[in-house]
């Protein structure tokens, strides 16, 4: 296999795992508080000892070494549900997770059996003060204010707690809109703003998305046929070496 090729591969190969990125932002265009992905491409050059090259030291490979996460917020949608809450701005909400704390946009919340303000896996909300979140289900009326405050009865009960990082784009994805901070530590937002019955949708534009899904088929298909096409001139060139050869 010769340089032609590797170098076809290398760049077929990353516009591989571009469209398993595209193709995952499809497919959570409609999950509240996604953050769309893409990923990062780099050059690499490798030294070469043919003297028979035009270009004799360097052949340029491409490779794809990480996904950079699009941290641009969402439209908000107003459900005037009570639970429904989305972040204004940067931050993350708190939950308890199995290995330690989560962080997620996505404020699509309701109540447990035991009272306590729960995502859709069941994971609990935690307050400020580093607890789970836990109300009377008998409360008819529950006010969240932009600053996290839970008002029942005209009285704070609780506050819910708001999160950021230095560097968000460093966190781990666990699933879907859940992440954890793998060491790196969360500060405190001491204003968040919070607005209640209310989501932020996903901030992939699926037009977007489709018209990158095609012209990335597109691509990787042009290259297999540049491909095929390389090898159809190599074997031709062989099989003519050949007939003189025998000639």
């Amino acid at each position: 296999m010769d340089n032609t090729t590797y170098v076809s591969l290398s760049r077929q190969n990353a516009l591989w795992n571009q469209l398993e990125v595209v193709a995952n932002n499809m497919a959570n265009v409609n999950t509240i508080g996604f953050k769309g992905s893409d990923v990062l491409f780099s050059e690499y050059l490798v030294k070469v000892r043919n003297d028979e090259r035009p270009f004799k030291d360097k052949i340029a490979f491409t490779q794809d070494f990480g996904l950079i996460r699009d941290m641009n917020q969402g439209p908000l949608r107003h459900t005037n549900n009570t639970l429904d809450l989305a972040i204004q701005g940067e931050g993350y909400f708190v939950l308890e997770g199995a290995n330690g704390e989560n962080y997620t946009r996505a404020g699509n919340l309701t109540l447990d059996v035991d009272g306590r303000i729960v995502n859709q896996e069941g994971l609990p909300l935690l307050s400020t003060n580093n607890t789970p979140i836990t109300l009377d289900a008998s409360i008819d009326e529950i006010v969240i204010n932009g600053d996290g405050a839970i008002i029942v009865n005209a009285e704070e009960v609780d506050r819910i707690r708001v999160v950021n990082f230095e560097d968000p784009r460093e966190l781990q994805q666990v699933d879907g809109t859940l992440f954890s901070s793998e060491g790196m530590p969360a500060i405190d937002v001491e204003r968040p703003r919070i607005a209640q019955g209310a989501l932020e949708d996903s901030n992939v534009n699926g037009v977007t998305e489709m018209t990158r899904l095609i012209a990335l088929n597109r691509a990787y298909q042009d290259i297999g046929k540049m491909i095929e096409s390389e090898h159809d001139r190599k074997k031709k060139a062989n099989d003519v070496f050949t007939r003189q050869v025998r000639a």
